[in-house]
């Protein structure tokens, strides 16, 4: 049986002083499991630093918050996929505050998509409802079977839990199609209170946690309980 993943999603809300604080309050609390992984997405200034403090925690892993569209070579400030070989298992790309702060397009986010698979990185790419069709179109066919999937939807599932639920059971057989039932998180409002409702449904590999994983010690707590 495959993996459930929980991520962590740190977005630009720690510092690197922070960063180590989260990691000891995570790792005072967290207790391995063979059927989950963890997820931890970070800024790449602390992707090595945080890296080196995880490795001894079984079943964590890191993700980088994006990676450059492009190779190696004269394009400044971009950090390039092939820089992130060894560091980092998965890249977190199309993220919707990448798409509506930072501009990034579908084309943008397919040729990262390539970028990351070329050096044996994990791709997780973020779609809401209005985006299944042209990210998945902007695949090959042979990225398309090699990618991991986060429905992250605008309305968030933090007050009218039953309503979100639905949501969410309906548009999963829709990505299933898109995308040859490839994995599939959430992240939209996912807290360490609703997270274990969302863990349960039929049909998610798993969720993914933003403002709701600052907390080291509650985050772990949450992927304790799952």
């Amino acid at each position: 049986m495959q993996k459930k993943r929980v991520l962590a999603n740190w977005k630009a809300n720690l510092s690197p002083e922070k960063a180590r604080q989260w990691c000891d309050a995570f790792a005072g609390v967290y207790r391995p499991r063979t059927d989950l992984e963890v997820v931890v997405a970070v800024p790449f200034l602390v992707l090595e630093r945080v890296g080196e403090w995880i490795r001894p925690l079984a079943g964590v892993s890191l993700a980088s918050q994006g990676v450059s569209s492009y190779p190696q070579g004269n394009y400044t400030g971009a950090i390039p996929a092939a820089w992130l070989r060894g560091l980092a298992h998965y890249t977190l790309l199309g993220h919707r505050e990448r798409r509506r702060y930072f501009h990034e397009t579908v084309q943008d986010v397919a040729r990262q998509a390539y970028e990351s698979l070329a050096e044996d990185l994990h791709p997780i790419v973020c779609i809401d409802r209005e985006l299944l069709v042209p990210q998945t179109a902007a695949m090959a066919a042979d990225e398309l079977d090699r990618l991991i999937w986060a429905y992250t939807p605008d309305t968030p599932a933090t007050f009218e839990m039953a309503r979100s639920e639905a949501d969410i059971v309906a548009i999963l057989p829709q990505i299933a199609r898109k995308t040859d039932n490839r994995p599939v998180l959430y992240g939209g409002g996912v807290t360490a209170e609703n997270g274990s409702q969302l863990w349960r449904l039929a049909g998610l590999s798993g969720i993914m946690l933003g403002q709701g994983c600052l907390d080291g010690a509650a985050f772990a707590a949450l992927v304790n309980r799952l």
